[in-house]
């Protein structure tokens, strides 16, 4: 594990204190690193497999995700960020590729009290940081 990516995901951390859980995963496909509280190690699959995918104008693609259990709707799903909501409050989901559009990704489990566009620019901030190391 680079001691970079560490330090960029205790940047992001102190930074956006509405984002709660971090992980990284390689332009491969493998995970990097995730925080303490944040396991995606069986989740990976899923995470990977909406990364990869390549929407056609006017496609939906994969409506939902199941990330540790909770079921997140997926209400944007572009090349620059996909985002999932948890209908029953227990909260959203960012993932930003790298590079945009790419099939590394920084994921962010976020804060339920907010909006996950709260959070946003500083996640797509911060996932620019990492394409140099994913």
């Amino acid at each position: 594990m680079s001691s970079e990516i560490e330090s960029i995901i205790d940047d992001l951390l102190n930074t956006e204190q509405n984002i709660f859980g971090v992980a990284i995963i390689s332009k491969d496909g493998d995970l990097l690193s995730q925080t303490e509280n944040w396991d995606l190690t069986n989740d990976i699959n899923l995470i990977n497999e909406l990364l990869n995918q390549k929407l056609e104008l006017g496609e939906k693609g994969i409506s939902s995700i199941t990330i540790q259990g909770i079921k997140y709707m997926i209400v944007e799903n572009t090349e620059e960020r996909k985002i999932g909501t948890n209908i029953t409050g227990k909260g959203h989901l960012i993932i930003c590729p790298v590079p945009i559009g790419g099939t590394g990704a920084l994921v962010c489990y976020i804060n339920p009290q907010v909006g996950p566009r709260d959070t946003l620019f500083t996640a797509q901030e911060y996932a620019l940081k990492l394409k140099d190391f994913v």
